[in-house]
């Protein structure tokens, strides 16, 4: 304990006071951004959310083309990594009217690896995200089960599949519309048994656009 103890005093005093000050001050400037980038909530934990919430949490909804893939720093903080995505809207289920839409999400730690492949030009996805915070950040809802990649399966039809294969996306998403009013039709019912795996685009978008009507969750 004791050479521990004279080890950390050496440390400390062979530290610059202005390098350790810029670290803290460079650690700060990221866990507060990191919490600014996700509501209160904190969405950018991995916890399990349906579609239900996602209809029900997300400021923005949006299909797009990806057209602008944009990899570097936050203004004013070149060491915090972010991605500055513009998408061609091809449809916007809710939020600001426009051909174009652009949002900048913070990287985690954990997205620095795979972040260089999260957003591809040309790429479709179907996105759920919150208002950006103060600092411009925004992040798909439920750590990327907000993000669904569009493609087409073999069969020619367009099916949409998030970053989690659609595991638990519709888990009890039925009874949550029911509960509030807005109960499925049987079309949606059959959409909302899948345990998991791609759904077709317009099934998917049918049932969102369905479970907008249920209260907003702030």
């Amino acid at each position: 304990m004791h050479s521990l103890k004279s080890m950390n005093t050496r440390l400390a005093k062979s530290r610059k006071p202005g390098v350790l000050c810029g670290r803290m001050l460079c650690l700060g400037a990221v866990f507060v951004l990191t919490l600014s980038a996700s509501p209160a909530r904190a969405d950018f934990l991995v916890r399990p959310v349906n579609l239900a919430y996602l209809a029900q949490r997300a400021d923005i909804i949006v299909e797009g083309r990806v057209v602008e893939a944009r990899y570097e720093g936050l203004p004013n903080y070149p060491h915090i990594k972010t991605v500055l995505v513009t998408l061609e809207v091809e449809r916007m289920l809710r939020g600001p009217e426009g051909a174009r839409f652009t949002f900048r999400q913070f990287l985690l730690s954990s997205q620095m690896r795979s972040g260089k492949n999260a957003y591809l030009v040309g790429q479709r996805l179907l996105l759920f995200l919150p208002s950006p915070s103060d600092a411009g950040l925004s992040s798909p809802i439920g750590h990327e089960q907000g993000r669904f990649h569009i493609r087409r399966d073999a069969s020619g039809r367009d099916v949409a599949e998030n970053e989690f294969g659609n595991s638990g996306l519709f888990k009890n998403v039925a009874a949550e519309a029911e509960k509030s009013g807005a109960g499925l039709n049987q079309a949606q019912m059959r959409v909302a048994a899948t345990p998991r795996g791609p759904i077709a685009l317009g099934d998917l978008v049918s049932l969102v656009e369905h479970l907008m009507l249920l209260p907003r969750i702030e």
